[in-house]
């Protein structure tokens, strides 16, 4: 979640250009355009040296005028830049599925499915998931192609192309299983490898970060409390490899295409272990409600999932292993509760899981 948004207004020269970038922290920031009417060439080459300098970025909700003036230029090709949302128009869709924020459609010519997200999902979010699975496809991983934003002033949508016969991994061993051993494997051995994938830190932001920014806005800890979780945060040993950001086996489909990873918003670079954290926190330490809705499988089902996924990634082969193995993910997981209070809803049982974790002696 990307709690830095500007809001410039009239017409961007290239004094009002430096200003705005002059306003954007080490994280990524959103320049929200819906007030912008137009932009010159002064302010077009301000953003370009930016944004090669490694200056991170996104300008959300531009007008057409001013979105063809990145394209035309160039620069569009360097900066993502997304279009206000267009209307949306539902009467060509059907319902077909529903997840945790979203609920998906088909359109009446099979080319398209949609997902529609509630009002509590604010465009500018549904933009950086566009502006990221676009570069994430250009990028070369394999994933679906995006689309076009849409809005009907409360709900946010943005369609996608569709995958004829596609299921997540999660819904294969919810319907089969006793596939849940192969596609665990499957799913560990995807993580692997894209851990180990070089990413292009040009494009997409550290993950640590965002991290480092939800610690100094939790309000629920003392500077003292601040400062222990930061010393643990600086310990991370630092890494340019890719992080989905949201790593479960309900964001990876499979189809007679083949694999792909999906949901990718959060795409990022850093230490594997925060999205290891992350998936062990689904896995492991979730509720029976919030596992069922997710994952249409029971928290016993997870739990072994959780441990062929850690046989196969961390080649933890004995009970002491896997224990290991936990005790070296837990603060990790802890982050992400952490993260989950801050920037979603505050739930008491996560606050306290990572208190504990991460205050430890």
């Amino acid at each position: 979640m990307n709690e830095n948004l500007l809001n410039p207004s009239g017409k961007i020269g290239a004094q009002e250009a430096e200003a705005l970038l002059a306003a954007v922290d080490a994280a990524h920031a959103d320049l929200d355009f819906s007030d912008v009417s137009d932009v010159n060439f002064a302010a077009l080459r301000c953003f370009l040296d930016a944004r090669r300098a490694g200056k991170r970025f996104s300008i959300v909700n531009a007008a057409d005028a001013v979105a063809e003036k990145f394209e035309d230029s160039g620069v569009g090709a360097i900066v993502n830049v997304s279009r206000k949302p267009k209307a949306l128009d539902m009467s060509r869709y059907e319902v077909f599925g529903e997840s945790f924020l979203s609920k998906a459609y088909n359109s009446e010519d099979g080319d398209a499915m949609i997902k529609v997200y509630g009002g509590h999902f604010p465009a500018r979010m549904v933009a950086q998931e566009k502006a990221m699975a676009r570069a994430v496809m250009l990028f070369g991983l394999p994933t679906p192609l995006v689309g076009t934003l849409y809005s009907d002033g409360v709900n946010n949508a943005l369609d996608y192309e569709r995958i004829p016969g596609k299921r997540s991994f999660s819904r294969v061993v919810s319907e089969e299983p006793e596939r849940m051993e192969e596609m665990t494997v499957r799913f560990a051995a995807m993580c692997k490898q894209l851990h180990a994938t070089p990413c292009d830190t040009s494009v997409f932001p550290a993950r640590i970060n965002v991290y480092r920014s939800v610690v100094a806005r939790c309000d629920r800890l003392t500077e003292e409390e601040k400062a222990k979780i930061f010393a643990f945060i600086d310990s991370v040993p630092p890494a340019t490899t890719c992080l989905h950001g949201d790593m479960q086996m309900s964001n990876v489909i499979t189809s007679p295409r083949g694999d792909m990873w999906i949901d990718l918003s959060d795409f990022s670079y850093g230490a594997p272990m925060l999205d290891l954290g992350m998936w062990y926190f689904l896995s492991k330490l979730n509720t029976e409600e919030r596992v069922q809705q997710l994952f249409h499988m029971s928290v016993a089902q997870m739990a072994q999932i959780w441990d062929i996924f850690a046989r196969e990634y961390f080649d933890a082969r004995t009970p002491e292993a896997l224990a290991e193995v936990e005790r070296k993910v837990q603060p990790f997981a802890a982050l992400h509760m952490l993260y989950l209070c801050v920037n979603y809803w505050y739930e008491p049982g996560l606050f306290e899981y990572a208190h504990k974790i991460l205050l430890k002696d």
